[in-house]
């Protein structure tokens, strides 16, 4: 197995959430990254270190950014031992004073029923192999480690891998530190303000905007503020060999790149308390002025924009597992879709709903649909037209 090099040839993968890979396959590809190929939940690529990080940096739909260290016999637990010791010269990846933490995966692999035993297989060749080389052994911390080594396992082929996102996906700007019930995962959140069409020049608004998420995402969009900025910690920043001065010029570029100008985004909610959550992330992203919001109950919106081109609706609506009510789901939607009949000709509308066709309880014309996961929910991002 030849060794991993640092150079553009690294094999990298970002992953996401499974049906969004388009949308991330977009972004890499505006980063003039070469190798660009979208797979299942996830975009491999060829890059650098620097690569790596401004991925990690700038990317608002990728939830880990993976350098690809190669693939390895997964046969049995001998054969995974083997092929991860040769996989790297793993101390000078993680001499003794690092610690790391070792996440497997494993699908349809006959000699590993247990993802522990997958784990702790890889975990003994990596502090065997730095044992041996230098005399100590690295430390394991599964809370807080130097170095995540990822191994992802499907049937007899096992990928290895260091993440550099850390410990905590990139899904987890920093910003949300509460959230109402079945909160909306950032990184869909993101997705959704690319899916709409927006053009970051016309009115956005939330109707039920809850902890905020949608229009902090869409503020950053506008902004173009790399979500990365928001991060207190990056997984890269801990690996050996890491320069500071890379990362400290990458992250001055991007804070040069964002802009003041942003449109009216606006954010309603029927529950003082969310609203209070929801100013409270605004603020924690640095955007308490970029966001309005207010008091109201979505089913008597007026537009307050109407002499401004036709904007977005954006929403995570209310469903089935959280009003336990899937008739009154409905209800709402129809009622929200009689809303925006009204009061928002033209405009265009982008919805997170399961997967069961309670999108037509708006009855407006759908655009197109993404099926996707917000954690452990089925769920579709679709977007719909609002007649004139």
């Amino acid at each position: 197995m030849s060794r991993p090099r640092a150079t553009s040839g690294w094999r990298c993968f970002a992953t996401t959430a499974p049906g969004l890979e388009p949308f991330l396959a977009e972004e890499l590809a505006g980063l003039g990254l070469s190798g660009v190929k979208p797979g299942a939940s996830g975009v491999a690529f060829r890059g650098d270190r620097t690569a790596l990080m401004r991925v990690c940096l700038t990317s608002r739909v990728a939830h880990r950014v993976l350098w690809t260290l190669g693939d390895v016999d997964a046969t049995s637990r001998e054969s995974l031992y083997k092929g991860v010791r040769a996989a790297a010269r793993w101390e000078g990846l993680i001499p003794p004073d690092k610690t790391l933490a070792v996440f497997a995966s494993v699908r349809d692999a006959p000699a590993f029923h247990d993802t522990r035993m997958a784990g702790l297989t890889v975990k003994d060749a990596i502090v065997d192999a730095v044992r041996d080389a230098r005399g100590a052994r690295p430390s394991v911390s599964v809370d807080d480690p130097d170095v995540v080594v990822r191994l992802a396992v499907k049937g007899a082929r096992g990928v290895l891998s260091l993440d550099g996102a850390g410990r905590q996906s990139l899904h987890a700007r920093g910003y949300r530190t509460e959230a109402g019930e079945a909160p909306l995962r950032e990184t869909i959140a993101a997705a959704m303000i690319v899916a709409s069409g927006w053009d970051a020049r016309t009115p956005l608004i939330d109707p039920l905007c809850g902890s905020g998420t949608l229009l902090i995402e869409a503020a950053l969009y506008a902004k173009r503020v790399a979500p990365g900025l928001l991060r207190e910690a990056h997984g890269f920043a801990r690996w050996t060999g890491h320069r500071q001065d890379l990362l400290l010029r990458l992250t001055s570029d991007l804070k040069r790149a964002t802009t003041r100008r942003c449109p009216p985004i606006l954010g309603r909610d029927s529950d003082p308390a969310m609203l209070t959550l929801a100013r409270a992330n605004t603020e924690r992203a640095g955007l308490p002025s970029a966001v309005t919001l207010e008091r109201g109950d979505a089913r008597a919106m007026k537009n307050p924009f109407p002499d401004a081109p036709p904007g977005v609706i954006v929403a995570n609506p209310p469903y089935g597992h959280r009003l336990s009510d899937a008739r009154a789901a409905s209800e709402l939607l129809n009622e929200l879709g009689a809303v925006m009949r009204a009061e928002f000709r033209g405009w265009t509308g982008c919805f997170i709903l399961p997967r069961d066709n309670v999108v037509r309880a708006l009855g407006l014309p759908i655009i197109r649909r993404w099926p996707t996961r917000n954690g452990a929910l089925e769920v579709e991002i679709v977007t719909v037209a609002v007649p004139r």
